[in-house]
């Protein structure tokens, strides 16, 4: 074909190629298509599945909560039974322990505590109390 041929020609007859070549190029960029289709499913179903496995774990630990919190009831209730002074009471005298019947009181003449002013304990309260962090 001359020049002047491919100027008459219509522009879509001028520059076609083969009809072969065209379904080659057309097949080549639907197996592209399908197959970016695909990994985009299947990116989906796997950031799915990762939500719902989150999902179950956080479940799971809602579940370990309510359980830890309900024997945290259950062991504050029983060391509120413990400290019961009448519990506490039958069990020194099961032990043999009685209250005195008489009083003393015991007293050291050598040592004694020394006398400090209270100008001079709150100076040294202040002193501590500024050196701490």
């Amino acid at each position: 074909m001359t020049a002047a041929t491919l100027r008459s020609l219509p522009a879509h007859e001028a520059v076609s190629s083969p009809p072969r070549l065209r379904r080659k190029r057309g097949l080549g960029s639907w197996l592209l298509f399908v197959a970016i289709v695909v990994a985009a499913f299947y990116g989906l179903i796997f950031s799915r599945i990762s939500l719902d496995r989150s999902a179950f774990e956080l479940e799971e630990l809602q579940t370990q909560i309510s359980a830890e919190e309900s024997r945290h009831f259950e062991l504050r209730v029983e060391v509120a039974e413990l400290m019961n002074p009448d519990r506490i009471a039958t069990a020194a005298q099961r032990f043999g322990m009685v209250y005195p019947s008489e009083r003393s009181q015991l007293t050291s003449d050598v040592v004694s505590p020394p006398e400090i002013q209270p100008e001079l304990r709150w100076a040294q309260l202040r002193t501590l109390l500024s050196a701490q962090p």
